[in-house]
């Protein structure tokens, strides 16, 4: 007989993917959109189809024992000088575990840009403090960005890249 403990079923550590996403994650995203972010945030079906499908969009979900609990999108803007984190959402069942994070940076590796940005809401506290200790600092407030008048923030990060190499 083995002197191991045998663990718990329900405490299997498993590994999150972060994988391209796809035009066959829409249902998923839209799952996401709607657990993640207020009703007046959550985008139009027409453009959660336009981001799963535009060329030179970043994409991504994490995986976690099969299903998809994050989705991260994001763009080039100014000839690939800022790249621009469009949408991150993690399910808030899986919040918390730093998959945040983990999507957030590989976010910012696949953009590839030395300078990376987002808006946040400003009530959004624990976006906010993600933002913050991945190395985010606030740069602007957009006043009223958001469907009910609510402020936006635009946080900024410096992320070494150069791409003049």
């Amino acid at each position: 007989m083995s002197s191991q403990p045998v663990p718990n079923r329900g405490e299997a550590r498993l590994e999150p993917q972060i994988l391209p996403a796809n035009l066959s994650d829409l249902a998923a995203e839209r799952r996401l959109e709607k657990a993640c972010f207020p009703r007046e945030d959550v985008w139009p079906l027409i453009e959660s189809l336009w981001v799963l499908i535009k060329p030179g969009m970043v994409r991504l979900k994490i995986v976690n024992g099969g299903e998809v609990v994050g989705f991260l999108s994001g763009y080039e803007q100014s000839r690939g000088k800022v790249g621009w984190i469009s949408s991150i959402g993690i399910a808030p069942e899986w919040q918390g575990r730093g998959f945040g994070a983990r999507l957030l940076a590989a976010g910012e590796s696949a953009l590839g840009t030395p300078i990376v940005r987002l808006t946040v809401r400003a009530s959004n506290a624990q976006a906010i403090q993600l933002y913050q200790h991945a190395g985010y600092h606030q740069i602007q407030i957009v006043r009223k960005y958001y469907v009910g008048g609510e402020d936006g923030l635009v946080f900024e990060k410096k992320t070494g890249l150069d791409i003049t190499q």
